[in-house]
């Protein structure tokens, strides 16, 4: 599933660390074109200066000519270099890669600093160019001067250039990088913050019961979703008015569908009374049969009706003892019918908080399955007792059992086992998982508990209120 905020945060995190590294890079870019053109521009003032200052200082005429080109030969102090290329009481360690020389028209060294390697020997090309020496390149600027005849050169290695670009490009992308940092914290929480109607709606519409249908007030909406909101209000209204309208054919389906069968059953019991004929009284026998069977499967899809339409259900207090007298008593016609035993056990705690009928409906539709499953002369047990927070059931049988593989799918609706004799409609125990669920309760089916060689145990475990 894609998440629109892991997208949101992915393309913003992506995005804002792409225009900074660009922006870095035009940064340095820049900047090393900017330092190049002061450099050169600072080697060429150097050089007009140097030329100015050799022949301002030549003045002295009473010095011997070959003296004073020795003495002008100059050699850069010796400065240790160091991790910081901090200046020193001698000087500078970047006098190293500094070199500067003035020639005259025969070649001969006037003025310079003695850098072996660097302008050796005379340059005869005006302007900037590059020249390799000392595994380093330097950049050289050459002037000629036409009033003294002398050529002069002021040299550079390139690497100091280099590192003073990287040192200033390193301060300029700092501040970047920390503002990347800083709104790769943020986008999180402004993402988070900017979803939070959005994910706030969601939980209203999650926490919903079914029966709940009331539209959501859209003035709490970001005007993006608003549209979304007033669509699924519209929703809620059609819904609640196709639930209004189940539950009006629920009502009138009790009535309009119990009454038919009951006069019909009594017409089939007064034909029962009203001739003597064997085979007219077997054939009443099998109306009434019948009218029983579709009055059950009645009862049960109205049931099933009734809790699809989501109605609220409201816990009381219930008295399992009364409680289980009270089926033990509804269930006695056909437990004397089938010539079985039924036993009843309860815990020692005897009251608890939990919807009556629903609890009613449920151990009434897995005691008729039981019984009507249960071969004459067979037995079946319910068991109810109190464990910590949750009420605990068990309807036990020696009936046939169900087969592992088939027990998941017995609770499907119209499901009924191959071989099966018993009459039923199948909605037995589709009724009972969604009493259970509806109770927020668990249901398993297990082999009996009881002590025969085959039949079924059903374990219900619901929570108390």
């Amino acid at each position: 599933m894609i998440s629109i905020r892991r997208y949101l945060r992915r393309v913003l995190l992506i995005s804002v660390t792409s225009i900074t590294a660009i922006a870095a890079l035009w940064s340095y870019h820049d900047t090393r074109d900017q330092i190049n053109e002061l450099f050169d521009a600072e080697l060429a003032q150097t050089t007009r200066t140097m030329v100015a200052l050799y022949f301002e200082y030549r003045g002295d005429r009473g010095r011997d000519p070959a003296q004073l080109i020795r003495d002008l030969q100059l050699e850069p102090a010796i400065v240790p270099d160091n991790a910081t290329d901090s200046p020193t009481a001698l000087g500078h360690p970047y006098e190293k890669k500094l070199a500067f020389q003035i020639w005259d028209d025969a070649g001969n060294p006037l003025l310079g600093m003695q850098m072996p390697g660097v302008l050796d020997t005379p340059t005869r090309q005006r302007g900037y160019r590059y020249i390799r020496s000392q595994s380093h390149d330097w950049r050289v600027f050459t002037l000629y001067d036409e009033a003294h005849g002398v050529w002069a050169s002021s040299a550079q290695r390139d690497d100091v250039r280099d590192e003073l670009t990287w040192q200033i490009a390193l301060r300029n992308l700092m501040p970047p990088v920390i503002g990347v940092l800083l709104v790769a914290l943020l986008i999180p929480f402004v993402i988070a913050r900017g979803f939070s109607p959005l994910l706030r709606i969601s939980r209203q519409i999650a926490s919903r019961r079914p029966s709940y249908l009331e539209p959501i007030d859209a003035r709490q909406a970001p005007e993006e979703i608003r549209g979304l909101v007033e669509a699924l209000n519209g929703l809620f209204a059609r819904l609640a008015e196709t639930l209004e309208k189940e539950r009006r054919f629920t009502a009138n389906a009790a009535h309009e569908l119990r009454t038919p069968l009951a006069a019909v059953k009594v017409h089939a019991q007064n034909l029962i009374s009203d001739t003597a004929e064997a085979r007219s009284q077997r054939g009443a026998h099998s109306i009434i049969d019948g009218v029983d069977r579709m009055t059950r499967v009645v009862e049960q899809l109205l049931t099933l009706s009734r809790l699809e339409s989501g109605q609220h259900i409201d816990p009381q207090t219930v008295d399992l003892a009364r409680l289980g007298q009270e089926l033990k008593r509804d269930m006695q016609p056909l437990s004397e019918q089938r010539d079985l035993h039924f036993q009843l056990e309860l815990g020692d705690q005897r009251e608890v908080k939990i919807h009556e009928n629903g609890l009613y409906v449920l151990l009434r539709n897995l005691l008729d399955n039981a019984m009507r499953y249960t071969p004459p002369g067979g037995e079946v047990r319910l068991r109810m007792r109190l464990e910590a927070d949750c009420l605990q059931l068990e309807v036990a049988d020696s009936g046939p059992g169900i087969p592992e593989t088939e027990r998941e799918r017995v609770f499907e609706r119209f499901v009924r086992l191959a071989g099966q004799k018993t009459s039923g409609s199948g909605l037995g125990l589709a009724i009972v998982r969604e009493l259970v669920e509806r109770l927020g309760g668990e249901i398993r089916l297990e082999t009996t508990s009881l002590p025969v060689a085959s039949g079924l145990s059903v374990h219900v475990s619901l929570p108390r209120r």
